[in-house]
């Protein structure tokens, strides 16, 4: 069992529930470049810096970057403190990585399973339905305050759009450096951070900057 570590810092973010969209591209898959260790760097940050202010993440999350939330939240959360809620379609669920599953075991997440549409196979090439209908439900129930993007392919440019769709006032903020498919997103970001999430690799100062713009929005 990991050791979980002191209380929130402070209550900024209270109630806020941040939706995280990141992957780390499979090459085989990718052509494009991408910094697999800044893709990590940048989730942790920006995973650290909610929980610690007192927020919420939701993600549907990819099975490269579940360790890394997995290991935010036993470092930021006490146990039952469920704010890292996991969506997952059926469609994986034989295939559902362990660090996944860690997280309802842990007590320190909640997975939500959705249906799997027209028995579509466990591979994410050949289930685009099963995986729109558990994006639209995620963002439709947990209503995100606002979106992060971070690396990944194609499925990255999807949420975004949907998440745009369901909330096009709330604000996203990408991180370009780390490159991927969100790097094409980073003229979506705020002006006033748009240079820096576009150019600096040091990701903690960047989750705070992103932090405090979001709590002078609430």
């Amino acid at each position: 069992m990991v050791n979980r570590v002191a209380d929130i810092q402070n209550h900024q973010m209270l109630g806020s529930t941040i939706f995280i969209s990141a992957s780390i591209p499979d090459p085989h898959r990718w052509e494009g470049s991408f910094d697999p260790f800044g893709i990590t760097d940048a989730v942790v940050a920006i995973a650290r810096a909610v929980l610690r202010n007192g927020g919420k993440l939701v993600t549907a999350t990819h099975p490269t970057i579940a360790p890394l939330l997995l290991y935010v939240a036993a470092e930021q959360l006490k146990e039952n403190d469920k704010r890292v809620v996991v969506y997952q379609s059926a469609t994986f669920k034989s295939i559902l990585p362990v660090a996944t599953k860690r997280y309802e075991d842990d007590g320190i997440g909640t997975i939500i399973w959705t249906d799997r549409i027209e028995n579509e196979p466990a591979n994410p090439a050949l289930a685009p339905k099963s995986l729109e209908h558990m994006r639209h439900q995620m963002l439709t129930e947990s209503r995100p305050v606002a979106a992060v993007f971070i690396g990944g392919m194609s499925g990255i440019s999807d949420e975004y759009n949907l998440f745009h769709t369901l909330q096009p006032d709330a604000p996203v903020y990408v991180f370009g450096c780390p490159g991927g498919e969100a790097k094409k997103l980073v003229d979506k970001s705020p002006t006033k951070l748009r240079q820096e999430l576009t150019a600096s690799d040091i990701y903690s100062t960047l989750a705070r900057h992103i932090v405090n713009d979001l709590v002078q929005r609430l």
